[in-house]
């Protein structure tokens, strides 16, 4: 411990390194984190080559650039657009063909065309998910409107959808089969604004009742833990380097001669490894939770302990790995191959729940995924202590099944 804190390199990177990792993935990959609570929506521009205030496209456009959204909508001149994509100015926009309106009131096949520039892939995402969601509400209203009609022109309400109340009389059901046969008419008679009439009252009410308030996960909630379990494994998985390095010394032959047996020393160098997780272990939730708001879930408590088990495991798998290698270069080589690969396999690079469920059950030989799926349940989730109890035993025992291996395979020649 006396050697980590006088040696500025190891503690810049067990300490501050994983930070400056962090900050910087964040902030220029995945955007600012720490910057306020101000949000860059992103832009996207809509077009319409239909004229009249009261065409649909006309309707859809001031709807969803005078509504409330997590982008930035806006209005532009079909020719202008174009324009500026060709210059690049912009991404791409959506645009409104000239007969929009006619083709949809018609229940004819028409289509609303994207425009984007193939680098911008973020754009052409917001523009083909803005456009699905048009589509989507226009045929959700058109079936809407169909099986009202449908329905009261099945019963035969009196002053609803008969014939000369705005129905064409083929449009009638066959006496003894309500519904059966029907001819619908044109669509454009059941969309709001249109030319047709009709009576249909609906009779039945949807009531919204919101119930609490949901917030939004944050993503360091999801990243940060992931990164503090390789950040961990991967500085003390570098014991191996510094046992081996001692071997090459002698410093260790000189211990066995002072009359200290194999498992004081490997117990010394494994109570050492442990003393520098837990500091790494206190660094990063404190300056998780003062600088990334990091919410730790309702049991901070059973967080910790769950970080302290991961360095326990931590501490053995660095102990173990100098048993297997033959050099100082070797050691390294191993304890960056194996951290880093462990990392990825076990859930510290992406959420363990996104994987298929044969990978999460592979990744189960590393002790990141224990980690990370006790991480996710306390943090994510909302899990109680009980529910991560599989997750902290298995820690525990990877701890003392790589302490083991390691007293029993060093040696000294």
């Amino acid at each position: 411990m006396k050697i980590f804190f006088n040696d500025r390199g190891a503690l810049l990177f067990a300490l501050c390194f994983p930070f400056v990792f962090v900050v910087v993935l964040f902030s220029l990959v995945m955007g600012d984190m720490i910057g306020g609570d101000e949000e860059r929506a992103m832009t996207v521009h809509v077009a319409t080559a239909e004229a009249g205030e009261n065409s649909l496209s006309r309707l859809i456009i001031n709807a969803i650039t005078a509504g409330e959204t997590e982008l930035d909508i806006r209005e532009a001149d079909p020719e202008k657009a174009q324009a500026a994509l060709q210059e690049v100015k912009i991404g791409g926009y959506l645009f409104f063909p000239a007969d929009f309106s006619a083709k949809v009131y018609s229940g004819d096949e028409t289509a609303i065309t994207v425009f984007y520039n193939p680098e911008a892939s973020s754009t052409w995402t917001a523009l083909t998910s803005v456009a699905r969601i048009i589509t989507a509400n226009i045929v959700s209203y058109r079936i809407t409107y169909q099986t009202f009609y449908r329905l009261a022109a099945g019963r035969t309400l009196p002053g609803q959808l008969q014939p000369g109340n705005g129905i064409p009389p083929e449009a009638g059901s066959p006496a003894g089969s309500p519904g059966e046969g029907l001819d619908l008419p044109p669509a454009a008679q059941f969309i709001p604004g249109s030319s047709g009439k009709s009576s249909v009252q609906p009779e039945v009410s949807i009531i919204y009742e919101k119930v609490g308030e949901v917030e939004p996960i944050n993503a360091v909630d999801i990243f940060l833990p992931g990164y503090l379990t390789m950040f961990v494994f991967f500085a003390l998985a570098l014991t191996g380097e510094a046992i081996v390095g001692e071997k090459e010394n002698y410093t260790l032959e000189r211990l066995v001669a002072g009359g200290a047996t194999r498992l004081s020393i490997i117990g010394g160098k494994y109570l050492g490894s442990l003393g520098r997780g837990l500091i790494q272990v206190a660094v990063f939730w404190i300056a998780g939770t003062l600088i990334f708001n990091v919410n730790m879930g309702k049991h901070p408590a059973t967080v910790i302990a769950v970080s302290a088990l991961m360095a326990l495991a931590a501490s053995g798998v660095g102990v173990f790995l100098a048993t297997l290698a033959g050099s100082r270069k070797g050691a390294a080589s191993m304890g960056v191959f194996v951290s880093l690969g462990a990392a990825a396999f076990g859930g510290s690079w992406w959420p363990l729940f996104i994987m298929p469920r044969w990978l999460q059950n592979a990744a189960k030989i590393t002790p990141h995924a224990w980690a990370n799926s006790a991480f996710n349940k306390l943090m994510l989730f909302g899990a109680a202590p009980g529910d991560v109890v599989p997750e902290m035993i298995a820690l525990a025992a990877f701890g003392f099944l790589f302490m083991t291996l390691g007293v029993l395979r060093f040696r000294i020649e």
